[in-house]
């Protein structure tokens, strides 16, 4: 990702598995700042976190060509660092990474707004992130998301077909594609409401339907619903079991594909690739605690090659939100707030972005031929899908806020993120802070200027120092200039 800004700082992160430690190495461009030499205790450029080498950080070396590298091992688990270029005072100065371009919100955590990378034992790719990414992406005071449709999953028994419909014919006559093994079916022993949750069941067990006798069965659904451009929220709890391949994911409501609900509708004109396909998130249980996203287009000829992922450790035993940011220019992919990955072509065509056309939403558990012999069920459960239209200042200007006002955060109470609104009459110093029953701070949203206008702040459930926090309520307070509300919240768990 990049933004041409005043100062620019290139971050990229490759990690590499060695031995009991994974070999980091970090590289940071210098190429548009004064490197401010060390000054015998500090060097010129070096990473600094507590739980890397403290304050006192790891040198970097210069390369010549005005990036600078630093390649350490690290045992696998969370650490928080930042980039320093020389020495002034202990903890502040313009030294350190800009406060103001590390932001809450995916971007940086903490009471110092670090950055964060999660280290595992496998190969892993962080990156590439630059220092003006985080101010524009996390800071951006332009953007507002409404909901425009969701689906709950309240009640019990069949899904809403309202919502979604069951893509159970086989594209090629006697399979899916990928070489995949299962029926789907729209039998409730594959997909139903209980409990709040939708589950997309995946089963072993002899089925025949058109003509084909396959071992195993799994649903596949389609929404009724399309959209261009927007944030996608799904939250969910994914199955085990290597061979079972359970995907969130979008497809062109242009594709001609037999049996799939916008063909039937009448809109299948164009063939994959050249409809584009979004993969929120893909799973494998091959590869457990690894998510992956990824963007199908002519210009890959439908491969893999724009991706990117993370590991997380709780993949099938918690719930994570899965999360796409879709706008003209680009999209962002994240769980629980981390972005793992960005996808803005150059040059940006036809060939590189047919995405500014209606997608629609899948959700489905497939099954490979791998799949091991002890196999017999598993689920992906889900709490919620949500779809939120992006709506800007510019297109906003006959209705700027004419008071001050703070918005009962939504969803309430909620589980794991929620969102918090507030309209600004006039350009103001914002500081939004969350405390718990005893009055004890657990979380500084915001403390910046911000211009006037609608806006809004998530808040993932984590304190200053990006832990999670524990169920129960919570005040949060608003204050911008002479203005300040306070309201509660509920967090459940």
């Amino acid at each position: 990702m990049e933004f041409k800004l005043n100062t620019v700082l290139k971050i990229y992160l490759v990690l590499f598995c060695f031995s009991n430690a994974t070999q980091v190495t970090f590289i940071v461009d210098m190429s548009e700042e004064t490197v401010v030499a060390g000054d015998g205790n500090y060097p010129a450029v070096y990473v600094s976190g507590a739980n890397i080498n403290g304050p006192g950080g790891l040198a970097m070396t210069d390369n010549g060509d005005g990036t600078w590298e630093l390649t350490t091992q690290l045992s696998p688990g969370d650490y928080t660092y930042k980039f320093r270029n020389g020495y002034y005072d202990y903890w502040d100065g313009p030294g350190w990474e800009s406060d103001n371009g590390l932001i809450e919100g995916g971007c940086a955590v903490g009471d110092y707004f670090d950055r964060q990378v999660s280290v595992g034992n496998s190969d892993l790719v962080e990156g590439g992130f630059c220092f003006g990414s985080c101010d524009e992406l996390c800071n951006s005071d332009s953007i507002e998301y409404i909901m425009v449709w969701s689906d709950e999953f309240d009640g019990s028994g069949a899904i809403d077909d309202a919502k979604w419909f069951h893509q159970t014919q086989l594209p090629n006559g006697n399979s899916w594609y990928n070489n995949e093994i299962q029926h789907y079916t729209d039998r409730l022993d594959n997909s139903y409401v209980s409990d709040g949750t939708l589950k997309i069941v995946a089963k072993k067990e002899t089925y025949t339907d058109q003509g084909q006798t396959k071992e195993y069965t799994s649903a596949r659904l389609n929404s009724k619903y399309a959209f261009t451009y927007g944030r996608v929220e799904v939250r969910a709890k994914l199955p085990e079991g290597v061979g079972t391949w359970p995907a969130i994911w979008m497809l062109g409501q242009n594709i001609s594909e037999p049996g799939a609900y916008w063909q039937t509708q009448g809109y299948g004109t164009t063939s994959w690739p050249y409809c584009g396909e979004i993969d929120i998130m893909e799973h494998w249980g091959a590869n457990q605690n690894y998510v992956q996203s990824a963007l199908h287009t002519p210009s890959s000829y439908g491969g893999t090659s724009n991706v990117g992922g993370q590991y997380i450790s709780n993949a099938s035993t918690q719930f994570n939100v899965y999360t796409l940011e879709w706008t003209p220019e680009q999209m962002i992919f994240s769980v629980n707030g981390y972005v793992h990955y960005t996808y803005n072509p150059n040059p940006q065509n036809s060939e590189t972005w047919p995405f500014d056309a209606p997608q629609y939403l899948l959700m489905n558990i497939a099954i490979e031929s791998s799949i091991t012999s002890s196999f017999t069920e598993t689920e992906m459960e889900v709490d919620y899908v949500r779809v939120y239209e992006a709506s800007t200042l510019s297109n906003q200007a006959e209705t700027v806020p004419v008071y001050f006002n703070a918005v009962q955060n939504f969803p309430n109470p909620f589980n794991p993120i929620t969102t918090l609104k507030y309209d600004l009459l006039e350009d103001s110093f914002v500081d939004i802070t969350i405390y718990d029953m005893l009055g004890n701070v657990v979380n500084n949203l915001v403390n910046r200027n911000q211009r006037r206008g609608y806006k809004s702040v998530q808040w993932n459930a984590t304190n200053n120092q990006g832990q999670p926090v524990s169920t129960g309520l919570y005040f949060y307070t608003i204050q911008a200039g002479d203005f300040i509300q306070t309201k509660k919240m509920l967090l459940l768990k």
